[in-house]
């Protein structure tokens, strides 16, 4: 099945499908692996070592730990630079700019900002982080956050969701993605299939959302769709099971055959 360009979320005229296409077909085989990786890098200023890194890994994307809004500029320009196809380049803008830089306007964590139940307070939120990060040299958000807190104890999402109550959690969501949107930058909400139902980390260990196939539609679902009818980009998956889902499309699925879904073909 090949994507209709000029549809949702893409919207690309002839001229730049095209290229798409006439880039796809000039890719070597190790490019067009080299695309589904978004390279941890930490090269910063260093023409040498960005480089090196792209003769490496061809990578699709970079994703960095925040220095200086010098060092940020620097290392973008140098992988769009040196990358024969142009570079993802990501930040985790959620509090503010800070995510894209160490000098970045911290604004505040998501439960911060939804305590005020002003949506408008989201949209300026996302504002800040699109404005900031584009500074940088960035062009893609690893947010905004759409994970729904119903276990105060999950160690991940306490404070960086935006609440227990998914019609706010969309609303905000939506707002904090058109601020983002402003700044011509692309957006990846997170961590499908949901998280904040669990008392693990899925940064060590696999977690699980237990909802049936029901809950998960009138809460995480929901959440997911109203994005993606928004417009937003891509979809960041979590190391997060969701048996009900999983086992909808294969119903003979034993529990030693359930996977988290970064790696779970029903849930992709």
């Amino acid at each position: 099945m090949k994507a209709d360009l000029k549809q949702k979320p893409f919207y690309l005229e002839d001229d730049q499908i095209e290229w798409v296409e006439n880039t796809i077909k000039s890719m070597s085989l190790d490019e067009k692996i080299g695309q589904l990786f978004v390279h941890m890098t930490g090269v910063g200023a260093d023409e040498n070592g960005a480089i090196e890194d792209i003769k490496q890994t061809k990578c699709g994307g970079i994703r960095f730990v925040p220095g200086s809004k010098e060092d940020m500029w620097a290392m973008n320009r140098n992988f769009q630079k040196h990358s024969r196809i142009p570079i993802l380049s990501a930040v985790n803008v959620e509090a503010g700019g800070n995510g894209a830089s160490k000098e970045g306007t911290v604004v505040g964590q998501e439960i911060k900002v939804a305590a005020t139940s002003d949506p408008e307070l989201a949209y300026k939120l996302g504002y800040v982080c699109g404005k900031e990060a584009v500074a940088t040299g960035a062009n893609w958000a690893f947010t905004p956050i759409v994970d729904i807190t119903y276990n105060w104890h999950n160690p991940v999402i306490s404070t960086r969701a935006w609440g227990n109550d998914p019609d706010l959690v969309l609303e905000f969501s939506k707002q904090y993605f058109r601020g983002l949107s402003e700044n011509k930058i692309a957006a990846a909400m997170k961590h499908f299939p949901g998280d904040g139902l669990d008392e693990r980390d899925q940064h060590i260990a696999t977690s699980v959302n237990s909802y049936s196939c029901e809950e998960w539609d009138k809460t995480y679902g929901k959440v997911f769709k109203g994005l993606i009818d928004e417009g937003v980009q891509s979809v960041m998956t979590g190391h997060i099971m969701l048996p009900s889902y999983q086992r909808y499309f294969s119903p003979d699925t034993k529990d030693e055959d359930l996977v988290p879904a970064t790696v779970s073909k029903e849930l992709l």
